[in-house]
């Protein structure tokens, strides 16, 4: 899209004329030639960094290779990236989807800035009647903020002007793959964002940032033209809440569900982050994500010439979108100049962000459900309602408290002394919270912690058996959203993962001739978890059980096909099993 600004440039007494142009087409390149990137998501078990076989059977084992560098962080997800020519896209989707180790694919789905084309004068002298709309000021008098961590997942940051020594060093570029995200944007869209969350204020210079203390993360996922794959704004997600940021602010957006991306937003919130979007300037209905994944903060944009919460012409509004905030706003350039009159959603995001950042800064207990709760309740309903609760209130958000009950949970599953094996699924029992809601179960073996689960309603843990033998002692840990904490109680298991020791001592020779009542007798025993039964196996099939220490087992051959394959087994109380030879016996 084409943007024609005017701004005001910091040190000079007049003002510049300048034009900027944010919609760059790339040179002419053949559809057919261009590669289609692929999003497989595995299913429990299966390890996302090993190579597919199903891959190889089709001779793509180039497509793992090529989408190598993107998958660094979706691994965490159980999800691969993969680059496919397009005449194949077809064939390798039907595939897949055949796979019994994939649970889902689907096409990587770029998505956009969330900004609008810049359309009036310039404003002499940091007029910045947005702040006084959302009671910032009011809310600076209780707090202006402090050093909490906003991540912004964007075209990057320059650090420059107003946000100089407000940008931390340890951000990541994902559309270079190298730790350098600074803003290289036509229209420098992060840089513009990252001002109205934590511009220095109170300076004598410049405009004021809602969070003056606030620090920002930057994390490059979109390019020069402000559009980015939902590979690399999943590791965006990912990267930030892996590295200390307690709010994420995701200024873009676009149409159709991304499952990459809803597994990164929940893996956001179940480390305590919120994670805030621009609804779209679409001027529409239909949803645009991330935003309207459940547990986003959306964010729509109000007309800042108008009173009150008086949606603005482009906004997206429905039932999807929780609050407003003034889309027409003033922000930083990456040359340190100021333009007033930014329009979008994307511009609204960063002013709830803020918002979210100073009630972090009042209470630093808050979890990101907090954060999003206490500005949800404040906020001012909508005369006309084409949001979910209305205007927000930076002052009044500081006011509201939290959820403070922790959740129960009354023990875990399976019962105490089992005798497990493998990977096991250990489940809650008893698991509530009237409050806020269950966002995680932690999984402690010995003491150490071992596994988690965000995944909901039963929110439960794979335990991991391959580290241990014998006993173990394990506990349940429940958080629920507010960041409440409950234990449950101890559970004992017994990880048994070996095969009982086992013979057969008396059966009759392979390829007899029998009739009658066949008798076989063996010897098992399992030091572990003991020996749970022995069975006989005719053509596959148990015909004959025994769950004492005789273990002598008797087939009538009568009842039997005339050829009987025989096999007999020892099972030990986790399930492992050893197994005899097979022996073929006939009948008359």
């Amino acid at each position: 899209m084409n943007r024609t600004a005017r701004r005001l440039t910091v040190g000079l007494l007049s003002a510049a004329l300048i034009t900027a142009t944010g919609a760059v087409t790339s040179p002419a390149v053949a559809a057919d030639s261009l590669p289609v990137r692929l999003l497989v998501g595995l299913k429990p078990g299966f390890d996302a960094k090993a190579g597919m076989s199903t891959l190889d059977k089709l001779g793509l084992r180039g497509a793992e290779a090529n989408g190598q560098k993107r998958n660094g962080l979706l691994a965490e997800l159980g999800v691969k990236s993969l680059s496919v020519p397009k005449s194949r896209v077809s064939s390798v989707l039907a595939a897949l989807r055949q796979d019994s180790s994939v649970a889902y694919v689907e096409v990587d789905q770029k998505r956009h800035t969330s900004a609008v084309t810049p359309n009036d004068p310039v404003y002499t002298g940091g007029l910045q009647k947005e702040l006084g709309r959302i009671k910032v000021p009011t809310a600076w008098q209780t707090t202006t903020g402090s050093d909490v961590t906003v991540a912004v997942i964007d075209t990057g940051v320059a650090a420059v002007g107003d946000l100089a020594g407000k940008v931390l060093p340890n951000g990541y570029d994902y559309v270079n793959g190298d730790n350098d995200p600074t803003d290289d944007a036509e229209f420098p869209h992060g840089t513009v964002v990252s001002s109205l969350i934590a511009a220095n204020t109170d300076n004598g210079a410049g405009m004021a940032g809602v969070c003056w203390q606030c620090k920002i993360l930057p994390i490059k996922v979109l390019d020069a033209t402000g559009s980015g794959w939902d590979t690399d704004i999943a590791q965006g997600i990912l990267y930030a809440a892996r590295n200390g940021a307690s709010i994420i602010n995701l200024s873009l957006g676009g149409p159709g569900y991304s499952k990459v991306l809803a597994g990164a937003v929940a893996y956001a919130n179940a480390k305590g982050v919120l994670v805030v979007a621009a609804a779209g300037n679409d001027g529409s209905s239909i949803k645009s994500y991330p935003a309207a994944f459940p547990d986003v903060l959306a964010v729509g944009g109000t007309d800042t010439s108008k009173p009150g919460d008086s949606r603005v012409w482009f906004s997206n509004y429905g039932s999807w979108v929780d609050v407003s905030a003034p889309a027409i706003t003033v922000g930083m350039f990456s040359d340190g100049s100021y333009q007033t009159d930014l329009q979008g959603t994307s511009f609204a995001t960063p002013l709830v962000v803020g918002t979210a950042a100073l009630v972090k800064s009042a209470h630093p207990e808050y979890s990101g459900w907090s954060l999003g709760s206490a500005i949800v309740r404040s906020a001012t309903p909508a005369v006309k309602k084409w949001n979910n609760y209305g205007l927000i209130d930076a002052a009044k958000a500081l006011t509201f408290g939290t959820d403070t009950t922790p959740p129960t949970v009354a023990r875990a599953l399976p019962a105490q002394n089992t005798a497990v094996r493998g990977t096991v699924t250990i489940t809650p029992y008893g698991l509530k919270d009237a409050g806020s809601g269950v966002r995680l179960v932690e999984l402690y073996v010995n003491g150490a912690f071992h596994s988690w689960s965000y995944t909901g309603p039963a929110f439960a843990p794979k335990l991991n058996t391959a580290a241990f033998s014998g006993p173990i002692s394990l506990r349940l840990k429940v958080t629920d959203k507010a960041g409440n904490v409950t234990w449950s109680g101890y559970r004992n298991l017994i990880v048994d993962n070996a095969k009982p020791v086992f013979a057969v001592t008396s059966w009759p020779k392979d390829k007899a001739k029998v009739k009658g009542t066949i008798t076989i007798k063996a010897n098992a025993t399992d030091a572990i978890s003991g020996v749970s039964k022995v069975v006989v196996l005719v053509n596959g099939k148990v015909v004959a059980t025994d769950t004492r220490a005789s273990w002598v087992l008797a087939v009538n051959s009568a009842k039997q096909p005339k050829t009987m394959k025989v096999q007999v087994r020892a099972y030990d109380k986790a399930g492992n099993y050893a197994y005899s030879a097979t022996r073929t016996y006939t009948h008359s």
